[in-house]
């Protein structure tokens, strides 16, 4: 594994959670602003977090910092999940948020 990091120009002595997240390079306001004014936007992005490997570590992040936007594929506002802004999420997006949540 440590060989891969390097190829990728990662290293392991500064490697930090955001270093691994799949929405690094993605357009940050559609983990905001977009989020919940653009249906598709949402799922993409939901989509995006449930594939992420620092799902967990990045919610994690968002509440105990007191965040908004979207943090490991919930929204927060104050760093607690905000109902209305995640009222499309459908049962089955929920589950699947969950079961990486709590592993």
């Amino acid at each position: 594994m440590s060989d891969v990091l390097a190829a990728l120009g990662i290293d392991l002595e500064t490697l930090e959670w955001q270093d691994l997240a799949i929405c690094s390079g993605m357009d940050t306001s559609d983990f905001y602003e977009n989020y919940e004014s653009n249906e598709r936007v949402a799922k993409m992005i939901d989509q995006a977090c449930l594939s992420c490997p620092v799902m967990k570590q990045c919610l994690q992040a968002g509440t105990t910092n007191g965040e908004h936007g979207v943090w490991g594929g919930i929204y927060l506002t104050a760093g607690k999940k905000d109902k209305n802004r995640n009222s499309h999420k459908t049962e089955a997006v929920w589950e699947a948020v969950r079961e990486r949540i709590v592993e």
